[in-house]
């Protein structure tokens, strides 16, 4: 008997008996095995999930992860790092798939690879998480650098939009009381972070998008509100530095950017009668444990800086290796500086790398003021705080950066910039005939309308 026939008569008879199949074989193994079924579910709709939409997959797991998955165990690592490598090695096949281009954004993120890398060479090969994470976020930004203008619009709305969510996650943790919250070292007042982990990933991440909304966006209704609830959230955090340079950096928007600086202020005023009590708290805690003295202030931070260098003897040309700095402190804490924490873990020539990356980084972002604006903010605060190595907020920095600062060969019908504005149509003279209407060309984002 011919077997193609033989299939052609018994393929339609057993297709209508899969549905009928998965269901009985769902139903079981949630009675017997529910979690091995949960994650067997879980697992396969990820894998249809990413087969249908590659790009869009990897994008989520790399920039979700840092914001939401940083305070949830698997095993020896974070939610974070399982979601971030999944999506790295996705990103990597989908680039490899399209035509590939490169940007100067991924500088920083690549030197910083290479110098934990070259440190890890000398210190026994300790530093492949750092390795791996900073690798990482050089594949999200070719692939946003590989995208459209709409798609990476897209990307920097939906970053938003999670940012905001998580914010909500924060404001609302005094009265759930999730996830715990964090209690200051000098005893007064707490903390929160919300899904982002500990109150500092929050502070940054958060002042970072108020930053891109209050210079670079339209202000719509919603982004109103969206500002409001991160103002709010920001004070939760109960982070000195990070208001601070914050609002340092708000001072031109009171002249460029007048209105919505009052429609960023006047929403949070009047949320603040509902939390009134909880942010009295957070303020009382600040002034209480600010200045010199104390855990956690000024002066203990210079006393960190000291130790951290003084750990560097005998180790200053590739450091200690990366990740190593509570190993050598007395406190068992971090060095609180992205500069001496780079001098101490991979030295002056790791050091020197990172600071080509990142001058790079400076040199690209100098056509775009609020790219400027942002840079300036990390910069600066990352002298007191490793912002530049954190993850949520290196990632969202990146994904900003790539809207702000886009590709040159973007075609010439993709979406404008936010701010983007029409030249002025000359008007003809008496008896000349009118000229052709020019078309809207692009003014680089941050540059003043």
């Amino acid at each position: 008997m011919n077997p193609a026939p033989l299939r052609a008569r018994i393929l339609p008879a057993l297709w209508p008996l899969v549905p009928g199949a998965a269901v009985v074989a769902a139903v079981a193994g949630a009675l017997l095995a529910p979690l091995a079924t949960g994650a067997a579910v879980l697992g396969l709709a990820v894998l249809v999930v990413t087969a249908r939409w590659p790009r869009g997959t990897a994008l989520a797991a790399m920039i979700g992860g840092p914001l939401y998955l940083s305070g949830y165990a698997a095993g020896p690592v974070t939610l974070d790092n399982v979601a971030v490598l999944y999506g790295a090695a996705v990103g990597t096949g989908w680039l490899l798939a399209h035509r590939r281009v490169g940007t100067p954004l991924v500088a920083w993120p690549v030197a910083l690879a290479l110098a934990v890398t070259l440190a890890a060479a000398v210190n026994g090969g300790a530093g492949l998480p750092g390795t791996a994470r900073f690798l990482s976020l050089a594949v999200l930004v070719l692939i946003l650098a590989n995208s459209t203008a709409a798609a990476r619009s897209r990307t920097v709305a939906w970053v938003e939009v999670a940012v905001t969510v998580g914010a909500l996650v924060l404001v609302a943790q005094p009265l759930t009381g999730y996830p715990e919250a964090f209690g200051t070292a000098e005893g007064v007042g707490q903390r929160f972070g919300g899904l982002f982990g500990h109150p500092n990933f929050a502070a940054y991440t958060i002042c970072l998008v108020l930053l891109y909304q209050l210079y670079a966006t339209r202000f719509t209704a919603l982004r109103v509100g969206s500002t409001a609830v991160l103002l709010l959230a920001l004070l939760l955090t109960g982070s000195r530095a990070a208001l601070l340079v914050f609002l340092v950096l708000l001072l031109p928007a009171v002249w460029l950017r007048a209105r919505r600086f009052l429609g960023l202020l006047l929403p949070a005023v009047v949320a603040l009668p509902f939390v009134g009590t909880t942010v009295l708290t957070r303020l009382e805690s600040i002034s209480e444990t600010g200045g010199l003295s104390g855990q956690n202030a000024s002066g203990w931070r210079l006393g960190q800086w000291q130790d951290a260098l003084e750990a560097t003897r005998g180790h200053e040309l590739l450091g200690i290796g990366w990740g190593q700095t509570v190993a050598v402190m007395g406190d068992e804490l971090g060095a609180h500086s992205t500069y001496v924490q780079l001098w101490l873990e991979v030295g002056r020539i790791g050091t020197l790398v990172a600071a080509v990356g990142l001058a790079v980084l400076l040199r690209t972002a100098c056509s775009s003021r609020t790219a400027l604006v942002l840079l300036a903010y990390a910069v600066v605060s990352s002298t007191t705080d490793p912002v530049l190595l954190y993850p949520s907020c290196l990632t969202v920095l990146l994904v900003l950066l790539s809207q702000l600062l886009p590709r040159q060969d973007d075609a010439p019908g993709t979406e404008p910039a936010p701010d983007a504005v029409p030249d002025p149509v000359p008007q003809p003279r008496s008896g000349e005939a009118r000229a052709a209407v020019p078309t809207a060309t692009r003014r680089p984002l941050g540059a003043p309308a």
